[in-house]
């Protein structure tokens, strides 16, 4: 990941909130992704377990957002795998996403489960060279 990119957990009342940053769309999402895990896991010594690649069409990058999180939300409940490092290509306006997966079961839980991705307050947007994004997830 770049160093100029990131995420982190926002205050929220009932749910939980992400705020991601990266000079590119794809890598904002990437961080909006590893932010959602480390909002209820510690992801401090997670060992890799499998890989698993997501592939997004065409579209604005807040709805690619929404597809890749919950593609992720289904992951989790499916095969109890959660994504530990996140690497992205980005082919005009399309989006792949390469995830290294850690088993649920052996990372620390530290908060509430994300169970779907709420659509309202959802922000993506481009200033100063900068891609951020917000997104709120139901727990």
């Amino acid at each position: 990941m770049n160093a100029d990119a990131g995420h982190r957990t926002l205050p929220h009342t009932a749910d939980t909130r992400i705020q991601a940053w990266a000079p590119t769309t794809g890598e904002c999402i990437a961080q909006a992704v590893l932010g959602m895990a480390d909002s209820f896991l510690d992801l401090r010594g997670a060992a890799a377990g499998s890989e698993c690649d997501l592939h997004v069409g065409p579209g604005e990058p807040q709805d690619q957002l929404v597809a890749v999180l919950d593609e992720v939300i289904y992951l989790m409940d499916t095969t109890g795998q959660i994504p530990i490092n996140v690497a992205t290509q980005q082919e005009e306006n399309r989006l792949s996403l390469h995830l290294t997966m850690a088993d649920l079961t052996t990372v620390p839980q530290t908060g509430a489960v994300p169970k779907a991705v709420a659509l309202h307050q959802l922000t993506f947007e481009h200033r100063a060279g900068q891609w951020t994004c917000t997104v709120t997830l139901d727990v």
